[in-house]
């Protein structure tokens, strides 16, 4: 595991990728309410297309945070949310996937996650299917893309 930040040059936009990240199995994705307070969530994180993902429900407060303000930081963190040790908070901006990517980011969770994706989620999966008629249903998908480098938090 490294704890160095690697930047890529790709067509003029710099993107940060933490190498921490990446091999995370819980990130604290820290919104802001109205007031600027920080919210910090822990939560199962992907690398997702250009930057990092997690499924959620619909209804949750970090979805109705990140419609108003989706400026968000990211760290490496416990099960708890607690920062990892060397691990550094990364700016980035939050948004909320359709649902043809929710799709993808959950097969991307279940994957990494299998065992404990087992346990905890599918069950709920399949009582959202039965109700709705989709596996997707009552799931959404945030992905936060990277601030450029120089940006952390």
């Amino acid at each position: 595991m490294h704890d160095q930040k690697i930047s890529v040059d790709i067509d003029g936009i710099l993107l940060a990728m933490t190498a921490d990240l990446d091999d995370a199995r819980y990130i604290a994705f820290v919104s802001f309410r109205k007031d600027g307070t920080p919210v910090s969530t822990a939560v199962w994180v992907v690398p997702f297309e250009d930057g990092y993902a997690f499924t959620t429900d619909p209804d949750s407060w970090k979805i109705k945070r990140i419609l108003k303000n989706p400026a968000v930081t990211i760290q490496a963190s416990n099960v708890r949310g607690r920062p990892k040790r060397g691990s550094v908070a990364v700016a980035g901006h939050a948004e909320v996937l359709d649902p043809a990517a929710v799709a993808r980011v959950r097969e991307a969770v279940r994957a990494k996650y299998r065992i404990m994706y087992r346990l905890l989620i599918e069950r709920s999966d399949k009582k959202a299917a039965k109700q709705h008629g989709s596996a997707t249903a009552g799931t959404a998908a945030i992905k936060v893309v990277l601030a450029p480098s120089g940006q952390s938090a």
